[in-house]
């Protein structure tokens, strides 16, 4: 029978890998001063000679940068990807002049094999190899794999070489802002700028419980535009009060020998606040003659009414925000009808025990039944917590810029916050049960 009519039946298909002479170049340093015999000059003119010895045709070079974690997340790599994928040239190859120049981070064999699935090779120009059988594949991944680990004995090395530096008291990193770095006799210092003054406001004036908001606003008398993150940053970096935190410490936190802008009692104090807020624990005082302001609405406008004291006898009011509405009621008047109103929802006594009965039942049945949910809530707080991880891992190999790293560690760690702040909300601490009821039944018994 012929065998043309089980083709339908066919599984797969056969695919022709094309191949022709167009071509790409791709050069890259780690930093502008990688000058020793692999400059970009150097690379280009090793891959040109390369493209003319076997006849190819480069349609476009990209790289030609000094990359570094401060500038961006190869965007000519990126942009070399999007021109493979539009140009009206069909490119099979990308010249690189060593597989180390394409990539040395643990990215590089899945970069590879993503070309590879474009129909692309990537040929090394000093380390030819032949990459259409899987022996071929291997050695180039080989390269890869050892390229990647000489990455990783040189951030090894750094790190050692920083932490050294640390533990003498010598910051490694730029500065914050309030610091110029200087050298005095060959020696690196840290010393205070102009700018200097207005962080030791905002430290001031959080001392006084100003919120990120008020501080904000008052930094924009003094021609200063800082984020409330970078307001928030700021407040919480312990190099202000002569301290030194850095990863390279592992967890560890010593005395420097920059010059201090405000003592660590002032730190301390400012960082207690903060704490505050972040548990939740921060009040407001407020003034408890008009305490139902923007609770009450006007009768003809109903619209929330604001609330003040009279300069002229001294007597709280409230009053509606509408022009032309002259709602102006007596704060003590409205304050004891309301008191007199909550009268009418206040719990009877005779039914507190059968309420603290069904209440005792009904929250422990609803805990057990969000119990999954919050278990869920935890795993997505982890898979947060190691996507930041990773963000920050990618950020130190230079696989991404700080604009991407900056933007991405807020997106998580605001989502965390908020799976977080969910997960407190819906947690019940049933070793307290009983005198939570206790307390809300009695407020409720005793609304006034």
């Amino acid at each position: 029978m012929d065998n043309k009519l089980f083709k339908t039946f066919a599984r797969g298909k056969k695919t022709d890998r094309v191949s022709n002479n167009n071509c790409v170049n791709y050069t890259r340093v780690s930093g502008a001063k990688q000058m020793d015999g692999l400059s970009l000059e150097v690379q280009l003119k090793g891959i040109e000679e390369y493209a003319k010895r076997h006849n190819l045709i480069t349609r476009e070079h990209f790289g030609g940068t000094y990359e570094s974690a401060a500038s961006d997340e190869r965007k000519e790599f990126q942009r070399m990807i999007t021109y493979i994928k539009t140009a009206k040239y069909k490119i099979t190859k990308v010249l690189v002049y060593s597989l180390e120049r394409f990539s040395r981070n643990e990215n590089s064999i899945w970069l590879s094999s993503q070309l590879r699935k474009l129909g692309i090779d990537i040929i090394s120009v000093t380390q030819p190899i032949d990459t259409s059988n899987p022996a071929g594949v291997m050695q180039q991944k080989i390269l890869f794999i050892f390229g990647q680990f000489d990455n990783e004995l040189r951030r090894s090395k750094s790190i050692a070489g920083i932490k050294e530096h640390l533990l003498s008291g010598e910051w490694v990193s730029a500065p914050p802002v309030g610091y110029d770095q200087i050298k005095i006799n060959g020696q690196k210092k840290f010393v205070l700028n102009e700018a200097s003054k207005i962080i030791k406001k905002i430290f001031l004036w959080k001392a006084d419980r100003l919120t990120n908001s008020e501080i904000q606003k008052r930094l924009v008398n003094f021609k200063v535009n800082y984020s409330l993150r970078r307001i928030n940053e700021i407040l919480e970096n312990p190099f202000y009060c002569g301290m030194m935190a850095h990863k390279a410490l592992e967890g560890e936190i010593l005395e420097g020998k920059h010059e201090k802008l405000i003592t660590k009692e002032l730190f301390l104090q400012v960082n207690g606040i903060i704490a505050e807020k972040k548990h939740g624990l921060q009040t407001k005082i407020e003034n408890k003659e008009i305490a139902l302001k923007r609770f009450v609405r006007c009768d003809g406008c109903k619209q929330p009414m604001r609330g003040y004291i009279s300069t002229k006898n001294n007597a709280p009011y409230y009053k509606c925000n509408t022009q032309g509405c002259k709602c102006n009621r007596n704060a003590a008047a409205v304050n004891e009808r309301f008191l007199n109103k909550l009268s009418d929802y206040s719990v009877d006594v005779k039914y507190v025990k059968l309420i603290q009965y069904q209440l005792n039942h009904t929250i422990t049945h609803l805990n057990a039944s969000t119990a999954a949910n919050q278990a869920a809530a935890k795993q997505k707080v982890n898979e947060l917590n190691k996507r930041l991880e990773r963000l920050e891992e990618r950020f130190v190999i230079e696989e991404i810029t700080a604009e991407i790293y900056t933007k991405y560690k807020a997106k998580f760690e605001a989502e965390r916050d908020e799976i977080e702040e969910q997960i407190q909300k819906n947690c019940i601490d049933l070793s307290n049960l009983d005198n939570f009821i206790s307390y809300s039944i009695d407020m409720s018994a005793n609304l006034r």
